[in-house]
């Protein structure tokens, strides 16, 4: 048998150069890592304009520049040594710490697994200091011009550690972290004018001299303004201000949330659980809250050496700071709902505006909820819901006679936030439609809801149920030989669609039309990145999309349940579920969401009036699709009331 390691080796110590690289395990994980690093020196330095220029996601060249202080050659030189920082001095500055680096780690673990150069200058008159190491071991010192400020090149990122290199990603994905980090740090300095440039091309130009509120703007488009509200909140223990969305403003997705504590971009539990607590019953299942929110406390009373990454803190009182968010971001949103509730404008304007344009829009009663209204009903069994529930083909039982039929779609409108190639929009033809339904019932209206008719033939009234009416423009009511059944029109309408389009994208005949000028669409960097990466997805799923130069995109087709203004409200959509990525990175995973968005953008209105023949055309291809119980949200479609159950009722 043989000896373990520790049998045969005695203890010793291990030589600088393994050390630095087991270091640089800590502190540097991907391209990301390093820009992060470099990225917080900068800031820390007093810098105003830090530009950042990559190369293939950062694998073979990343470099930042900065106006910051500078070092002298002496602090330089100490500078790439481990442990080596000017940010603390002895232990009690540990438990106060006021900068966003302070280990004196991350020069000298970069530079043990790179080619690594630094140029510096903290007084022109005196020359700048030009060190060059290579793997670890220092190669040239010398003199050169330069102003005032930091310049750190690194080339060859882990050559010296194949294995380190051999786990990083595509392109895309790196420098998608990249700009992760270049966005947390301009959202929590929006003073700082921030570049990045990658493979010679400007992807973000940030201005500084901002608020945060332009800053947001600027990163994520004008239409933030319409979904946030300002909040604030100031008293000895803890301060913080930022803005969050409107509870009738959800997003799907947690990609716009960001949490900065003393200007350090953080993750923290208790801040994330005490927004959610705020917010409450605000938010649907599924739904998440907007929030740019920056804190200040004292640095006493926080951790941020938690993490090597300096990416998580600690609170000494985590339950006080979770309270004081429940309570007064509860108080806030509250405020605003009370203030549309009676039908009086907020006080003051949001993100700077002096109209009224992003009040809350909650009902004026509480919308229909019908396990609260009637706690005698009986809901279907629901089923647990595992991995096979998305996979393809679609949850309702298609027969294989069905083909899609999509209604024709034309150009009525003028396209919001897109624009044409060409001045004048040209009509709209479609590469490929279903076949025409074989049985259509007479004088069936051409001014029919959108996407009403999906299957071919076409019944003409459903077999098992009698539809008798409709309820607040939301609810079919029919019966059935068990009782009263009432279906929720817009949820079985979203299922159906989801059915009839991921059944054709399965057998790759998803119908689709091709605009004759393609629709622009402006994104950001980091959606473009996002698009970059899904293109083949969204081609399979009926969305022909190519680059247009910088940040735009054309849209040659689109699925045909959709219309040419839901184009750039869809596609941003679907981008806002990529965000996810490394939970949503499956194929599957990925066209599940695609389908879904399109369904929901395709499917009818909440409140939408139907006439009988609407109705039963509705509840007759639910017959033929399998008879589905749940909505894409899992939640019933229908709740049935038994002859039993109301007679009960009616004869107590």
């Amino acid at each position: 048998m043989p000896q373990s390691s520790s049998a045969k080796n005695s203890v010793r110590i291990l030589p600088e150069s393994l050390i630095n690289k087991i270091a640089a395990g800590e502190v540097v994980e991907r391209p990301a890592s390093v820009v992060k690093e470099l990225l917080e020196n900068a800031i820390d330095a007093g810098a105003t304009d830090i530009h950042v220029t990559v190369k293939n996601g950062g694998k073979d060249l990343i470099s930042i520049l900065d106006n910051g202080w500078g070092m002298n050659e002496a602090d330089a030189q100490l500078a790439v040594e481990r442990h080596a920082t000017s940010k603390i001095i002895d232990e009690e500055d540990l438990f106060r710490i006021q900068t966003l680096g302070f280990r004196g780690e991350a020069l000298a673990a970069i530079a043990s697994v790179s080619h690594f150069e630094l140029l510096t200058c903290d007084d022109e008159s005196q020359g700048a200091t030009r060190i060059f190491i290579k793997g670890g071991y220092l190669e040239q010192v010398g003199k050169i011009g330069f102003p005032q400020g930091t310049k750190i090149t690194v080339e060859r990122l882990f050559y010296n550690t194949p294995a380190r290199l051999k786990f990083l990603k595509t392109t895309a994905t790196e420098l998608q972290h990249i700009q992760q980090h270049l966005i947390q740090k301009s959202l929590a300095h929006p003073h700082i004018h921030f570049r990045l440039t990658h493979n010679r091309q400007l992807l973000l130009n940030l201005s500084g001299g901002q608020k945060l509120q332009t800053r947001i703007q600027q990163l994520f488009g004008e239409e933030f303004k319409e979904i946030l509200m300002t909040v604030k909140h100031e008293e000895t223990y803890l301060r913080y201000s930022g803005f969050i969305s409107f509870p009738s403003k959800p997003r799907t997705s947690r990609r716009w949330q960001y949490i900065f504590v003393n200007e350090r971009n953080v993750k923290s539990p208790a801040i994330n659980h005490g927004i959610y607590g705020a917010y409450g019953t605000f938010l649907g299942k599924g739904q998440h809250p907007v929030f740019f929110l920056n804190l200040e406390i004292d640095p006493a009373e926080i951790d941020v050496n938690v993490h090597p990454a300096k990416t998580e803190i600690r609170f000494r009182n985590s339950q006080l700071v979770h309270t004081i968010l429940v309570d007064q971001i509860s108080r806030a949103l509250k405020d605003g709902a009370s203030r549309r509730f009676f039908g009086r404008e907020h006080a003051h304007s949001n993100m700077s505006r002096t109209e009224m344009s992003g009040q809350i829009e909650l009902p004026m009663e509480e919308p229909l909820t019908l396990v609260s209204q009637y706690s005698g009903m009986t809901f279907p069994n629901r089923k647990k819901r595992s991995s096979v529930s998305r996979e393809l083909p679609p949850r309702g039982a298609l027969k294989a006679k069905h083909s899609t039929e999509i209604s024709a779609f034309t150009a009525e409108k003028p396209l919001a936030g897109i624009r044409p190639v060409q001045e004048k929009f040209e009509d709209h033809t479609p590469t490929k439609t279903a076949a025409a339904p074989e049985a259509v019932p007479e004088n069936f209206p051409e001014n029919e809801i959108r996407n009403l008719r999906l299957i071919s033939p076409l019944p003409e009234v459903p077999k098992k149920i009698r539809v008798l009416g409709q309820f607040r423009k939301s609810y079919i009511i029919a019966e059935n030989d068990a009782g009263l059944v009432m279906i929720n029109q817009r949820a079985l309408h979203e299922r159906l669609l989801y059915d009839c389009y991921a059944d054709a994208l399965q057998k790759k005949e998803v119908p689709v039309l091709t605009f004759k000028a393609s629709l622009l669409i402006e994104l950001t960097p980091q959606e473009s990145v996002l698009l970059e990466q899904s293109l083949d997805h969204l081609e399979l799923s009926g969305f022909a999309v190519n680059p247009f130069g910088g940040s735009t995109f054309a849209v040659n087709t689109i699925p045909e349940i959709l219309s040419s203004d839901q184009v750039e409200k869809v596609v941003k959509e679907i981008l806002d579920r990529l965000a996810l990525f490394g939970k949503r990175g499956h194929g599957e995973e990925i066209i599940h969401d695609i389908c879904e968005v399109v369904s929901a953008h395709g499917s009818m209105p909440a409140e939408q009036e139907l006439e009988l023949f609407e109705m039963e055309c509705l509840l007759a291809q639910w017959e033929e699709m399998g008879s589905p119980l749940f909505s894409l949200q899992e939640s019933p479609i229908l709740v049935e009331f038994s002859v039993q159950e109301l007679e009960r009722r009616l004869n107590r």
